[in-house]
């Protein structure tokens, strides 16, 4: 691994900080400017690091990434100049997702530009693993809260005060404790899915054919949570539906784990 290749973790963290940090100053936060300062200069950043990546890729002359690179390169110095010249400040909380986005999309799915002899560094691949595992172990208790919050919601709908009184949790506390662990699984799978999508386009060794089904399926997944949490922030997603989606993410994200090995084969 080499200083571009850190560059490309290191910018496409720094899109997934800067939009969370977006989404989070859409919510009527006290500290809500601080939050968009914060992920002002981590897009100013990602900036920076995706543009030193973008003169130093000519190098390797990999065709099919130079024209994402550019692409990237000058929505987000644009989006800086908007900001600049205009006071556009929240132009970036759409252009920092969008560029992670496409970013991840090129790593995933298109061909490495160069076909890896050796496989990568063990350190970056356990550390997709770590990562995924424990982003899919929150995804997991947000699912088991989303379905105690229905059940509260239930109960007090119909005037269950026993059961409401057994289950010993404040509805309050349960919305609380759901949404913490939504945005912990997130940026947790985010993580994995940087790492992941990094190794696959740099440093895998193998049928990338074979493994495409689950690709597709982790990236549609991890779409969906990010649906969910932009909905929430953004459109103040009714915490029944909140629930519900995170019921529904789960059960994508079972379906994934257990379901699409098979049909690996049939996509490749």
């Amino acid at each position: 691994m080499n200083l571009y290749h850190l560059g490309v973790i290191i910018a496409l963290a720094s899109f997934a900080g800067s939009s969370i940090f977006y989404l989070q100053s859409f919510s009527a936060s006290p500290s809500r400017a601080t939050l968009q300062k914060t992920a002002y200069w981590l897009f100013v950043l990602a900036t920076l690091i995706i543009s030193a990546n973008t003169v130093s890729i000519f190098q390797f002359n990999p065709e099919h990434l130079i024209s994402t690179f550019i692409l990237i390169t000058s929505i987000c110095w644009l989006t800086i100049l908007a900001k600049v010249i205009f006071d556009f400040r929240m132009l970036g909380a759409f252009v920092a997702p969008l560029s992670m986005i496409i970013l991840l999309a090129q790593f995933l799915f298109f061909a490495p530009h160069a076909p890896a002899e050796i496989a990568g560094p063990g350190a970056l691949m356990v550390a997709h693993i770590i990562t995924s595992v424990l982003g899919e172990a929150f995804a997991i208790i947000a699912c088991v809260l989303a379905v105690f919050y229905l059940m509260q919601q239930r109960a007090m709908k119909n005037k269950q005060l026993d059961r409401m009184q057994a289950a010993q949790v404040p509805i309050s506390k349960l919305n609380t404790a759901l949404l913490a662990t939504l945005w912990i699984g997130f940026i947790l799978l985010t993580s994995g899915l940087i790492m992941g999508s990094v190794y696959l386009q740099f440093f895998f060794v193998g049928d990338r054919n074979a493994l495409m089904g689950k690709i597709i399926w982790a990236f549609a997944v991890w779409l969906w949570y990010f649906a969910t949490l932009v909905w929430k922030n953004v459109a103040n997603l009714p915490a029944k539906k909140l629930a519900w989606m995170t019921i529904i993410g789960f059960g994508l994200l079972v379906l994934g784990l257990f379901g699409i090995n098979n049909w690996s084969y049939v996509v490749g």
